[in-house]
């Protein structure tokens, strides 16, 4: 192979790479309506796809089912306003270096606790009993 074919073939991979990310990226739509309306009617459980602004990060917990980072994201829809607590399994999934003010979209499972709502699950699944969750930062995923 040539130097002359040889980026040929690494500019065309770029570019389906470029093609294919784009492609998941506009593919997620996030529906904070959604989640707004889960969260009034102290309903849990639905996978939901949110979008908003980081607020606050936690520090990371060990627990049973792994290490965990935490964050707080506030999500709107209208003059709805909520704070969400974002539970990421880091030992499954991949950390996202999330910091104050941050705009991130995240994907998982919604529930409603006494103590607020939190989102979990935003991280493939290794029993495959979700669909796989993410937090996409500056247009990278971390699942």
């Amino acid at each position: 192979m040539t130097a002359g074919s040889a980026r040929a073939v690494v500019s065309a991979a770029t570019i389906v790479a470029t093609a294919v990310v784009a492609a998941c990226i506009n593919a997620v739509r996030a529906d904070n309506a959604h989640a707004l309306g889960d969260i009034q009617d102290h309903r849990s459980g639905d996978e939901v796809v949110v979008e908003g602004i980081v607020t606050h990060v936690g520090h990371t917990s060990r627990g049973e089912s792994g290490v965990h980072e935490h964050f707080d994201i506030r999500i709107s829809s209208g003059a709805a306003e909520q704070d969400i607590l974002v539970a990421d399994n880091i030992t499954v999934g991949v950390q996202a270096p999330v910091k104050r003010g941050d705009d991130v979209i995240v994907k998982g499972v919604l529930e409603v606790d006494p103590s607020g709502p939190v989102i979990h699950w935003t991280h493939h699944d290794p029993a495959n009993r979700h669909e796989a969750g993410f937090v996409m930062l500056g247009g990278r995923i971390y699942e």
